[in-house]
């Protein structure tokens, strides 16, 4: 008997798996200083995932590098342990 899962389901699990594995002391913190809600895009090993971040969040990814692209188009690349933050739309990274 085969069993057919969602799309939904499977991608929140795999959203919740990347989110469980870059999580940890020496990972990048992304805040968003905005009221906007932004979508960015993170590039870690060759794997492209999209992160949903609402005004006033932090998120935490990127264990051990990545890129960031924000949705202006600006690009950022990270060792792991940096602070970014959205202001204005523009990410600083610290």
């Amino acid at each position: 008997m085969r069993r057919h899962h969602n799309k939904a389901s499977r991608l929140s699990a795999a959203v919740a798996t990347f989110l469980a594995i870059t999580e940890g002391a020496g990972a990048a913190q992304l805040t968003n200083k905005d009221t906007e809600s932004y979508t960015v895009i993170v590039t870690e090993g060759g794997v492209k995932n999209e992160l949903a971040i609402a005004g006033g969040e932090t998120l935490t990814f990127c264990n051990s590098g990545c890129f960031l692209t924000l949705p202006s188009g600006n690009k950022a690349a990270l060792a792991g342990a940096e602070g970014v933050e959205i202001i204005n739309g523009e990410a600083v990274v610290k």
